[in-house]
């Protein structure tokens, strides 16, 4: 199964010129496509707001091309229930000042991978997440988000030395008695 989730920041009617092409798939399951409110951009991935027994994992690539693609289709994905590319870019490539403290993000893809967390499929959710990190290595970038750092990551994998420097000196000075906590710490 394949899911398209899409967003378009403009003319409704130049939205749908664009996804045309989409309206040539045959039997599709589901199209929930239309005007959403900014409060429920959220909605679009249907994506769970509640805790959940899972175990994540995000990669950012360098490119996604033939290559790549085939060897993300080469294997079954169980024991994952996700397996995710996000096309990036726009806003989020632009350098500037309102990048940031990590900076702009040049990677045009986000893979995502999504398994249980339970006692009996943990070991093999992580398992399955790494190899396909393996597969494509030459694609991934080293960097991450900071939202989607996974255990065992740092927030050193989020910015530059001097980011993460300057970072580490704010949450010193601001606050010292550690009142704002992180899943992963700059200090950590």
């Amino acid at each position: 199964m394949v899911t398209l989730d899409l967003a378009y920041l403009g003319e409704a009617a130049q939205g749908q010129d664009l996804l045309a092409r989409i309206d040539k798939i045959d039997d599709a399951i589901s199209d929930s496509r239309g005007v959403v409110p900014v409060a429920d951009l959220g909605d679009i991935a249907a994506e769970p707001t509640d805790p959940a027994p899972s175990i994540a994992r995000a990669e950012l690539l360098t490119g996604l091309d033939a290559d790549a693609v085939e060897l993300l289709l080469a294997k079954p994905v169980e024991p994952l229930i996700n397996v995710q590319i996000r096309h990036l870019g726009g806003a989020l490539a632009e350098p500037g000042d309102g990048a940031g403290a990590s900076g702009a993000v040049a990677e045009p893809y986000l893979l995502g991978m999504v398994g249980l967390g339970l006692p009996h499929a943990a070991d093999a959710t992580r398992a399955k997440q790494a190899e396909v990190v393996a597969d494509l290595e030459a694609y991934i970038s080293g960097r991450k988000p900071y939202t989607v750092l996974s255990p065992g990551d740092t927030a050193a994998k989020s910015f530059s030395g001097s980011a993460l420097a300057r970072l580490r000196e704010i949450k010193r000075a601001r606050d010292p008695h550690n009142v704002f906590r992180a899943n992963y710490p700059v200090l950590g």
